[in-house]
Formats: C-alpha cells, sequence, structure tokens
C-alpha cells in the first residue's frame, strides 16, 4: 500500500482517510481511462482502506463533486459536471497529468503504427504480385522506389510501435509513483 513506514498513529489516520485529500481521491478519477469507477478501483490507487473510501465518497457525493448509481452489489461512480477532468491540487498532480498526456498519444503512436505497417505490407505484396504479371510495369515508380517506399513505412512502424511502448509504460507507471510519493 505504500504506508509501510508510517508510525502506528500515521497508519491509522491513512486508513481510516485522514491524510488522503479529496483532490487526491478525485485525482483518482480523472487520470482513469474508463469514465466510471467501481469503489474497488478507488481503494486500489488510494493508501486507506473500503469504508473510508466509501464513507469520502459519500461526502463527495454530497458536495455535488462526484456521482452514484448501485448496479447490485456493486457501486459506480463518475466525476458530477464542472469537476476539472485533469488532475489538481496535489504535489503529484504533474506528475499525473503527463501520465494522462502519455495516454492519449499511446492511441496516436498505434493508429500510425498500424497505419504505416498496413503502407509497408500493402506496397511490398502489390508490387509482388504485380511484378509477377507478364509484360506489366508499375508507372511512375521503380522497382528500387517501391522498395524504399515499403523500407520507409517499415522504418517508421517500428518507430511507433517503440514510441508507442514507451508512451504505454509512462501513462502505466508514473500514477504509481505519484501515489507512492504521496503516501510513503
Amino acid at each position: 500500500m505504500g504506508a509501510l513506514s508510517l508510525s502506528n498513529t500515521d497508519e491509522r489516520c491513512t486508513m481510516t482517510g485522514k491524510q488522503v485529500s479529496d483532490e487526491e481521491i478525485l485525482n483518482v478519477f480523472r487520470v482513469s481511462s474508463r469514465p466510471f469507477m467501481l469503489t474497488s478501483d478507488v481503494v486500489d490507487d488510494v493508501a486507506i482502506e473500503e469504508r473510508a473510501v466509501q464513507k469520502r465518497l459519500k461526502q463527495l457525493e454530497e458536495e455535488d463533486r462526484v456521482k452514484y448509481r448501485e448496479a447490485g452489489q456493486a457501486h459506480i461512480w463518475w466525476l458530477a459536471d464542472g469537476e476539472p477532468t485533469d488532475p489538481v491540487g496535489t504535489r503529484d498532480a504533474r506528475l499525473l497529468r503527463v501520465a494522462m498526456r502519455a495516454r492519449r498519444l499511446t492511441s496516436m503512436a498505434r493508429l500510425i503504427a498500424t497505419s504505416s505497417g498496413s503502407i509497408a505490407v500493402f506496397v511490398m505484396l502489390s508490387y509482388l504480385f504485380l511484378a509477377e504479371l507478364p509484360n506489366f510495369q508499375i508507372p511512375f515508380y521503380t522497382k528500387t522506389e517501391v522498395v524504399e517506399l515499403a523500407f520507409i513505412a517499415a522504418i517508421v512502424t517500428a518507430a511507433s510501435i517503440v514510441i508507442w511502448g514507451a508512451l504505454g509504460v509512462t501513462a502505466y507507471v508514473l500514477p504509481r509513483i505519484a501515489a507512492n510519493r504521496t503516501h510513503s
């Protein structure tokens, strides 16, 4: 949980939610890629026990900062309209904002990787197929130019995959670093 080095008094306060700010709880929603969260999802990202999280979320609901619905045994929460969607109010809010941007950029990197990979495959397969036809010449391009185009697309694909992975790791690791720094 990250609260291993706390004294008994500090640990009791953390477990009951006294040292976790409202913004830290709300930032869990802000950095999540999902629009809705279960109480257990919030518990996973703050250093307080489930009952304390439920109590704090109920208080935030009374203040109209989060909304709530029950679905069977599950308690589903989401940010209320008008709440900031970027992390704020904690010393690690900047790390959380960077993580959010990294998560958004992973989609773009994935799109570039799949698009350029598809182009590379299409160009090479088209060329190989057309090159086998008797008396067929590819207009406007030489054989070397087609191979170069496919090679460039393959390089862009490889670079995009590396960037996609790096952004994904960043989006995963930074919120955990922020949580550990806050609760250590």
